[in-house]
């Protein structure tokens, strides 16, 4: 089976102008380095539509607090973060993670395969946006 059909089409994802403009300029900093979540990221960011400043449909932004599954069916809440911001953040989860990657652009319901680090598929799903920066 190849990555394509184990992974599946991913659900349409948004980003803000700031989020676009500060990630962007991360992974131009990072794409020395062959990381294949700096890959997930970049691809995450080209393929997401710019949302419109007026959209008041909520979305996972960069600091958004989110409640979700990650195919375990045992729910978690995280802060969606950039790295720098991980020592100030108790229940951050860097964007610089497969699983960060994966939260990027998605609204409630939403859900996404991804590969893990280790070469696994895993499906997260949002289940809540408590708060968005």
């Amino acid at each position: 089976m190849n990555r394509k059909m184990m992974l599946g089409d991913p659900p349409p994802i948004r980003i803000t102008g700031a989020d676009l403009g500060r990630l962007d300029a991360l992974v131009a900093n990072l794409s020395r380095t062959s990381s294949p979540v700096i890959r997930f990221l970049e691809r995450e960011i080209d393929r997401a539509a710019l949302a419109d400043p007026g959209d008041a449909a909520p979305f996972v932004r960069m600091r958004s607090r989110i409640r979700f599954t990650d195919g375990d069916g045992i729910p978690r809440t995280a802060t969606l973060v950039y790295p720098e911001e991980l020592p100030s953040t108790p229940d951050g989860l860097s964007i610089l993670t497969p699983v960060g990657t994966a939260l990027l652009g998605l609204a409630e319901g939403q859900r996404i395969s991804y590969e893990t680090l280790d070469a696994r598929t895993k499906t997260i799903t949002v289940i809540e946006i408590v708060s968005t920066a």
